[in-house]
């Protein structure tokens, strides 16, 4: 990719990018000079827009919020902006931070996109911050906000305190660069093309990682195992978008792939699996279907909930599902429901690994936290005793899956002890 600042005076400080990055240069324009480095990989370029003080770098320029906003600013407050970037078709841009680092808890970020000559509107970006960070991320961030086919993109930011995160990076990420991606399959070799190792009793039609494009090679290699599972927790992913195609859905999941990957350093997709609004079950990490007690994969380990992994698999339905947009992205409304689609491919998976494990769907068990801070409040050791069915916000504190579908447990586990009942 190859990126560029139309506003002149500001240069946008690029830490890797695989060819420098042409500054436009107005008259009596000053910009520093540009420096550049390789890429991340070839379906992700960053730009650092703050040193490891959190410090802006010349990537941003910097303001008090204007006398008569809307907003009541406070003393200290500020507002950081990229600017506009344009360049190479990206899919997905993400946002992330030095895991270590303080946040403002006030903080927020806006984008707008260009796409086909013109500058969108302004959207939030939900920055996860109440979704913690998984033990093995190597850094924070958000999730992947899903753009569509766009070539430009501006992100400003607000904070109270005046501050930002520290090492704050701007990553474009286009999984059509994908070697999966742009063949629609792996290697022959590749555990991408395996099917299930057997026709399991009551299991729905699970698209396996191929169908999305998941390049294999970015992944670790072979299987994060655990012994048993003992509950399911529902989650959103907030990716910006509600009314995205069925076309769409392989490449807003391989971005949510590729941002945890190769931006925030996770090991795999951070969920089991993933469950789209037309009714697609997908796998997420690598693994999951074939997971069962008895096998050489009892369990697999996710990276979905802090502290709250162990004897857990993660679920996540593709959308937003917070009433007026309080987590970003697409205007959501007042009432953003799953679709009657969506719940009821979620309640076929969950009775499909529920009975598998010979679960209760309406009834509770006992997880015990890993610690780890931040959005998970209980201390290593501490017992929870939580539906077997479970949200994320039943463990960590968090908004995550969303209010109206939070609503939808209690119905969910119903179905799914009828669907087991009458199996």
């Amino acid at each position: 990719m190859q990126f560029r600042k139309t506003i002149p005076a500001i240069a946008l400080g690029v830490v890797s990018l695989t060819v420098p990055i042409a500054a436009s240069a107005g008259a009596g324009s000053s910009s520093p000079a540009i420096e550049a480095t390789t890429a991340d990989s070839s379906q992700v370029e960053s730009a650092t827009l703050t040193d490891n003080n959190g410090k802006p770098s010349r990537s941003l320029s910097v303001k008090a919020t204007p006398k008569g906003a809307a907003k009541a600013a406070t003393q200290s407050e500020k507002v950081f902006s990229t600017g506009e970037v344009t360049g190479e078709e990206f899919s997905s841009i993400g946002l992330s931070w030095k895991k270590e680092s303080a946040v403002d808890s006030g903080l927020t970020a806006e984008t707008r996109i260009h796409r086909d000559g013109a500058w969108g509107p302004w959207q939030n970006v939900p920055l996860g911050l109440d979704d913690g960070v998984a033990e093995e991320a190597k850094r924070a961030g958000a999730p992947a906000f899903y753009t569509d086919d766009a070539d430009g993109a501006e992100v400003r930011f607000t904070s109270p305190k005046g501050s930002l995160p520290q090492d704050l990076k701007l990553s474009f990420i286009d999984p059509a660069k994908s070697p999966a991606t742009s063949s629609s399959s792996s290697s022959s070799s590749s555990s991408s093309d395996r099917g299930p190792r057997t026709a399991q009793a009551g299991q729905p039609d699970v698209k396996l990682r191929k169908d999305w494009g998941a390049d294999e090679s970015l992944a670790d290699p072979g299987y994060k195992t655990q012994p048993s599972i003992k509950a399911a927790l529902v989650h959103h992913t907030v990716t910006g978008n509600n009314s995205y195609t069925q076309e769409q859905v392989p490449q807003i999941i391989n971005g949510i792939y590729i941002q945890h990957i190769t931006v925030l350093g996770y090991g795999d997709f951070p969920y089991h699996f993933v469950v789209d609004r037309f009714g697609g079950i997908w796998e997420g990490r690598k693994g999951s279907i074939e997971m069962r007690p008895g096998t050489e994969i009892p369990g697999i380990l996710g990276g979905h909930a802090s502290g709250f992994n162990t004897n857990t698999f993660g679920v996540a339905m593709l959308g937003n599902f917070e009433p007026n947009n309080s987590e970003g992205g697409e205007d959501t409304g007042p009432d953003p429901k799953p679709t009657e689609a969506m719940t009821t491919s979620l309640a076929d998976l969950l009775a499909w690994k529920a009975g598998q494990y010979e679960l209760a769907p309406e009834g509770s068990t006992q997880l015990v936290s890993a610690g780890g801070g931040g959005t998970n409040p209980h201390p290593t050791g501490t017992v929870l005793d939580v539906p077997v069915i479970s949200a994320h916000k039943d463990v960590n504190v968090t908004a995550c899956p969303g209010a109206k579908l939070y609503e939808t447990l209690p119905d969910l586990r119903k179905q799914v002890a009828d669907r087991i009942g009458s199996g």
